[in-house]
């Protein structure tokens, strides 16, 4: 009895010690150990990898273009290795997850890389105010005549034992969530073509006494036991949003992802770009940081968005002669979105690590050299001083814009900021009604030989206005119709989305996963994949583009 009264003790000190270490972020190991990723292969021909002390056994994928690729860097910093060990943790023992954190691209592709590591396949939805039940359960499609049901990602998952992303999870309608919450417990879920969906120990536990016909006639379907769902969402109240009701809530483990530290960022920029003095990279990365802080969100202050401080250190690496304090109102442009109390203290900000300055409005792009014949990088050169490697459009290159363009050496200057901007990324342009923003930008797409493609937006606008249209052919047929922003992105065109302050952002989420990362999922099946990961697939499986186009509502992918 003693002896059963001690090893009780013994298991509560131990919830503690791992709940303090929850509590303060080290999830039950001391923070300062070191974590590596580590692939190992059995004798039996089981291969495993592994973070720290937590293992997993990898299988073959039976579909690797569902398998995201280019995600993971063969050194990743220690704080992402922590986030990947501790889903590898709640994976293997079968639990949901729930990454929360702040707006940005990290929390996905933390999931994504975890996917990759692990040779997972994944299903992906954007959810919105606009996803429907259908969207996630089956959608009714007619085709020669006949009505059928085509399963969407929660149900392939569950059945093909893939891993269901659901990523804008606060977005969702109330309504909407509720029919996953007996999914995520009991792996069971009524379908609408009639069948259901069994979980793997009691679908197993049946067929010890009825043949797999009978169940099939009872039309039970089992789930994979390698079914898992990934939430991603933001913390509700701080954010806009819709809180998750407390018994859905409970189903999932949660981790708030936190952006890496200021050492992790400010050696990772420093492995990849090397013109850059050390001083400048950390009165940046310092600046950002103290924006996030509590007391900074105290004042009022929106987030820094410190996962695309990357963009402007590159372009800081290519023309060193640019403004810094230019840079960062690019990014944060606290002029326009905050009143005088919250610019006086950024400007306090600026000031404490030295950033505050004047805007350089001196810059003039003086040539552009068209691109070689295997490639579609024009070279720019602003100010006779710095050479840019831009991406250029399908059209011959207007290197004195439209006729009727004006210039002067405030729109120069804006044209060369824009050219700075395009070289890593997308850009919004912010004025008042009337300033010329239009002009520019059709000034701008002629000078790099780009097809515009203007989208209007509006304020009721669904996200299927954004992606694609429901449509039904003469005879009866149901399909999906390209929007103009697809079909953009297909072709190489400047898709411009005038307007954009208009439509709701629970509708415009979906288009995050598009501007961060090139991939796109759509309501007909087919996946979107930036250029390198779509050849990168094709030389994994082997397969053609016809043939990778052709699994549709699986694995179809196109690429941009």
């Amino acid at each position: 009895m003693f002896q059963a009264a001690r090893m009780s003790v013994e298991r509560s000190i131990r919830r503690l010690q791992i709940l303090s270490g929850t509590l303060k972020g080290n999830y039950g190991r001391p923070s300062s150990e070191f974590l590596s990723i580590r692939n190992c292969s059995s004798s039996s021909g089981k291969d495993s990898v592994s973070i720290g002390e937590v293992s997993i056994n990898i299988k073959e994928a039976k579909n690797p273009e569902l398998v995201p690729s280019k995600y993971l860097d063969k050194e990743s910093p220690q704080s992402i290795l922590r986030h990947l060990q501790w889903i590898m943790q709640k994976d293997s023992l079968g639990q949901d997850i729930f990454l929360i954190g702040s707006p940005g691209p990290l929390r996905r592709q933390v999931a994504m890389m975890y996917l990759q590591l692990t040779n997972r396949e994944g299903e992906y939805i954007a959810l919105s105010r606009d996803t429907t039940e259908s969207d996630i359960k089956q959608r009714r499609e007619i085709h020669s005549g006949n009505a059928f049901y085509l399963d969407q990602c929660a149900v392939r998952a569950a059945t093909h034992g893939r891993i269901l992303l659901l990523e804008g999870i606060e977005k969702a309608e109330r309504n909407v969530l509720p029919i996953l919450n007996n999914l995520l417990e009991n792996r069971e879920m009524q379908l609408d073509d009639g069948r259901f969906l069994v979980a793997a120990e009691r679908y197993d536990k049946l067929l010890e006494d009825h043949s797999k016909e009978e169940l099939d006639q009872l039309k039970l379907v089992r789930v994979n036991e390698r079914f898992r769902v990934i939430a991603i969402g933001h913390p509700v109240p701080k954010y806009k949003g819709n809180p998750l009701d407390p018994p859905l809530r409970s189903r999932f483990q949660a981790r708030d992802i936190l952006s890496p530290t200021f050492k992790e960022m400010m050696q990772t920029l420093q492995d990849e770009l090397h013109n850059i003095p050390t001083h400048q990279l950390s009165q940046v990365l310092s600046f950002a940081t103290a924006v996030l802080t509590k007391e900074s969100n105290t004042l009022g202050l929106p987030d820094f968005p410190i996962s695309n401080i990357s963009s402007i250190a590159r372009i800081l690496n290519t023309a060193p002669d640019t403004n810094i304090y230019n840079l960062i109102q690019r990014l944060y442009p606290y002029e326009v979105m905050l009143g005088k109390e919250g610019q006086t203290a950024v400007k306090q900000l600026l000031t404490k690590f030295e950033l505050l300055g004047k805007n350089d409005l001196s810059k003039k792009t003086e040539e552009i050299s068209p691109p070689a014949a295997s490639n579609d990088q024009a070279s720019v050169i602003l100010n006779n001083k710095s050479r840019l490697s831009v991406t250029v459009g399908t059209k011959p290159l207007n290197k004195t814009g439209k006729e009727s363009f004006v210039p002067t050496p405030y729109l120069d200057n804006m044209l060369a900021e824009m050219i700075q901007s395009h070289m890593v990324g997308d850009f919004c342009i912010v004025g008042p009604r009337g300033s010329g923003k239009s002009a520019i930008v059709e000034h701008f797409a002629e000078m790099l030989g780009y097809h515009v493609e203007p989208i209007m937006l509006y304020q009721d606008m669904t996200s299927r206005d954004l992606l694609q249209q429901r449509h039904t052919l003469p005879n009866g047929d149901t399909t999906w119709r390209m929007s103009p922003l697809l079909t953009a992105a297909l072709e190489g065109s400047l898709a411009v989305l005038d307007g954009v302050h208009r439509i709701n952002q629970g509708s415009f989420g979906v288009l995050h996963r598009l501007i961060h990362d090139r991939e796109l999922q759509l309501f007909d099946g087919t996946r979107l994949l930036r250029q390198d990961r779509f050849l990168e697939i094709k030389e994994k499986t082997g397969e053609t583009t016809e043939e990778l186009s052709a699994k549709r509502n699986s694995s179809n992918t196109s690429f941009i």
